[in-house]
């Protein structure tokens, strides 16, 4: 018996060790990162996964969000490079690993704080999370809260809204109101699709938004400009996006105008019977979605992201 409770260990040793193998050989390395000012002591983290806002005050550092795992010695020197002071709070936009994926080893450094529906939705994963770094551990947020976050620190006042569900059911603003400043997460992204199939250019494409709703963890298209437009009543002029660069309060603006122009058509098209293969074919050609040469859910692949919820899509809309 002995003996059998030896080599059983032994295996699971050789297994684990394997793993770790595995891993660390398909991990990707870390990308370049950089720093630029966008207002007084508010400056933007960017170069890989999604823009980190980094707020220096003389009582410490705020972080928003911290792109994924593999970045987090990366963001640390970001930090040091730009001031003396301790990481001291990180705030959630959302869940996904290209902004949360750092929670992990955060966690030993500073508050991570989140909405409620964040830790919800990691505590109950039914699917893989970390797509872009398979078998790193989850970070679950220590603080969460359901409407309005208010956080002070050395003199700054910094607030967390949420205003409802879109990219996900956990989307949060963050607001700071002396700098008419906000990170918006990935429910604004400051960026243009690509050709799709066909060779469409963007410029001649019908007015849309290069968005992923993730229905598997709550979010939704018909939410998403409701939400929107409770953000468009904070006091701004500037945008830290989810992704892309820092932008103002019109492009949110055309942002969301070119959201429910597509959204309505698409409805449209749905609601008269549109078959889903013609669905798909407008999504690709009229708004760059892709289809082709990707994976069944729930395996997560660059570019198919919007695919692998089309069916929850056309439901919602239907």
């Amino acid at each position: 018996m002995q003996r059998l409770v030896v080599t059983a260990a032994v295996a699971a040793l050789f297994l684990a060790n394997s793993a770790w193998v595995v891993y660390s050989q398909t991990a990707k390395p870390p990308g370049a990162l950089k720093t630029d000012r966008v207002k007084g002591d508010l400056h933007v983290i960017s170069g890989e996964g999604g823009n980190v806002a980094l707020l220096a005050t003389e009582e410490g550092v705020v972080l928003v969000d911290n792109m994924f795992d593999r970045n987090h010695a990366g963001i640390l020197e970001q930090i040091k490079m730009t001031t003396p002071r301790p990481l001291r709070y990180v705030i959630n936009t959302h869940q996904h690993d290209d902004h949360a994926g750092g929670d992990f080893k955060m966690l030993p450094l500073a508050e991570v704080i989140a909405h409620r529906n964040v830790y919800s939705n990691l505590k109950d994963l039914k699917r893989p999370y970390y797509e872009d770094t398979p078998g790193t551990p989850i970070g679950l947020p220590r603080v969460t809260f359901n409407d309005r976050l208010d956080l002070h620190l050395g003199g700054n006042d910094i607030e967390a809204h949420y205003f409802g569900r879109g990219h996900t059911s956990g989307d949060v603003i963050v607001y700071f109101p002396a700098l008419k400043t906000i990170h918006t997460g990935d429910l604004f992204l400051n960026v243009r699709p690509g050709a799709g199939r066909g060779g469409a250019a963007a410029t001649s494409r019908p007015p849309g938004v290069p968005i992923y709703v993730d229905y598997v963890q709550g979010g939704s298209f018909l939410e998403w400009s409701r939400t929107l437009e409770r953000t468009l009543a904070l006091d701004f002029d500037t945008i830290i996006p989810g992704h892309g660069p820092v932008a103002t309060r019109a492009d949110l603006v055309r942002f969301n105008d070119n959201l429910v122009t597509m959204r309505t058509r698409l409805a449209g098209l749905i609601k008269s019977g549109t078959s889903r293969a013609e669905v798909i074919r407008i999504l690709e050609v009229d708004y760059a979605w892709r289809s082709t040469g990707c994976p069944p859910p729930p395996a997560m692949t660059g570019g198919c992201l919007q695919y692998q919820q089309v069916d929850a899509l056309i439901a919602e809309l239907r």
